[in-house]
């Protein structure tokens, strides 16, 4: 069942819901960001057991170690929606996941339901970091009116949860738009586990940058601008 908030957000509260989506969106393997006081921790959720849901942390980020008991947040995207909730955590198993307490609702944010186009791979694409010595371009996995997905080599460059990244964003025909991006998740480049996805989010975007990304996106055809 969801319900409906005046702000527009739409919550599963019932719990035979609340297990099937977490059961797909432990199958769909997206990033998650786990926050507690002061320890944010990135990884997956693999399927629940009968406590709740299983929260995998990726051992290559930052990680510190919630005490069990603490009220955590888990924010995360399935297909093209955003999710949260509150839980907490239970135990650590044998394997290191985090077992949650099964939340009594999951949030969907329609304020971040923004349409992403995928442009990897798409010639005049591109972000410029200008805050790396050298200025060097890195690759755009997709774009959105609220953010941006780059691609990085982490054994050339290294980025982390909530960072603030400075830099261009390079699009066909268009100048360069000055950006701040904050890192909110990473994930493995599929197939090349050499290369890392930075999911990212505009923070304080100038209103000229944000009309020109929004006209700009509003007429793109997948291929080139129409």
């Amino acid at each position: 069942m969801e319900s409906r908030t005046e702000a527009g957000s739409l919550w599963l509260t019932r719990p035979t819901d609340i297990a099937v989506h977490l059961a797909c969106a432990a199958a769909d393997k997206r990033p998650v960001t786990l926050t507690a006081a002061g320890v944010n921790a990135q990884g997956v959720f693999s399927p629940p057991d009968r406590s709740g849901p299983m929260f995998v942390p990726d051992p290559r980020g930052p990680l510190s170690m919630p005490r069990v008991g603490a009220t955590v947040k888990a924010e995360y995207f399935a297909r093209t929606d955003a999710f949260s909730f509150f839980s907490r955590l239970v135990s650590v198993d044998a394997n290191g996941r985090w077992v949650l307490q099964s939340p009594l609702a999951v949030e969907r944010c329609d304020r971040r339901l923004t349409a992403r186009h995928i442009v990897v791979g798409v010639s005049g694409f591109c972000f410029r970091l200008s805050s790396v010595p050298g200025q060097p371009l890195l690759g755009l996995y997709d774009i959105a009116e609220a953010g941006a997905a780059f691609v990085a080599d982490p054994r050339r460059h290294t980025f982390h949860f909530e960072e603030h990244v400075q830099g261009t964003i390079h699009m066909p025909g268009e100048s360069p738009l000055s950006v701040t991006l904050e890192v909110r998740h990473s994930r493995d480049f599929p197939r090349q586990n050499n290369l890392r996805i930075y999911g990212t989010r505009f923070v304080d975007m100038a209103p000229a940058a944000e009309a020109t990304l929004k006209e700009f996106l509003a007429h793109w055809g997948g291929g080139r601008p129409r």
